[in-house]
């Protein structure tokens, strides 16, 4: 079976983060596009001499495994979600548009992405405490990956304690461990009366009067 993992990369800080091939800045997507229009991979090579018969095949392997993935793990997927995060934005580089903040509240480096900001503003801003406006990407198990910043702006007021945290999914993703199984008769017929807890007692007197 193909190991495409030795021909693809998909790296935060190169082509924004899509899938390309190792060592070059070239996208899968575009030699995936030649090849759905009739372009032979002889043809391609001629154009791209760096890549190889077996990068191509690469290409075709890692789109059929994701596509797989996707089908089997759409229901489990962290959606991503606009947020705002307050933090010091530690380090920039220009030449990718990368940035590293510190998160205010718990001092977590959060990995961003920071294309549509003006590179001179970027640079401006190094050190300071800043909020970001943008768009946070989750792993499937709903940690933060990258930050895709909108806007950078100075942190004013209280700007750091209300938006210092770092950024969580909506959604968790499902698990089964947050569901207590009964087991035995409650399991077909619920709590036993005469079950309840003293603070479940009181409670329920507390509804009724």
């Amino acid at each position: 079976m193909m190991n495409w993992q030795n021909y693809i990369t998909a790296d935060p800080f190169v082509c924004e983060g899509k899938a390309c091939f190792k060592d070059t800045h070239l996208l899968i997507s575009e030699i995936l596009g030649k090849l759905a229009t009739g372009v032979t991979p002889d043809d391609i090579l001629k154009s791209y001499p760096s890549l190889s018969h077996e990068a191509i095949q690469a290409s075709l392997a890692f789109v059929a495994e994701l596509t797989r993935e996707q089908i089997f793990n759409q229901s489990k997927l962290a959606p991503h979600r606009q947020v705002r995060v307050a933090g010091r934005l530690e380090a920039i580089r220009l030449s990718d548009y990368t940035f590293t903040l510190i998160a205010a509240e718990t001092q977590y480096a959060i990995n961003g992405f920071a294309k549509a900001i003006d590179p001179q503003t970027l640079s401006t801003l190094l050190g300071k405490n800043v909020v970001v406006s943008g768009t946070a990407h989750f792993t499937q198990e709903g940690a933060l990956l990258i930050l895709e910043a909108a806007q950078i702006v100075i942190a004013k007021g209280n700007d750091i304690e209300i938006w210092g945290r770092i950024p969580t999914p909506l959604h968790r993703p499902f698990d089964m461990s947050d569901f207590k199984e009964e087991r035995g008769l409650s399991a077909i017929i619920g709590k036993w009366p005469g079950d309840e807890t003293d603070e479940e007692v009181l409670s329920a007197l507390e509804e009724l009067s």
